[in-house]
């Protein structure tokens, strides 16, 4: 639990995170659109 990181690398870790939550939710939106379309017998 270091306190001093560079501001460089904490805004590194955040953009990654941000990245990884973006495929997260493009992934579980994708999942619930296909679920959605298939309850209505379009897909």
């Amino acid at each position: 639990m270091v306190e001093n990181q560079d501001p460089g690398v904490k805004e590194k870790a955040d953009n990654s995170m941000s990245l990884e939550t973006r495929i997260a939710m493009g992934l579980f939106g994708w999942l619930a659109l296909s679920m959605a379309l298939m309850g209505l017998g379009i897909w």
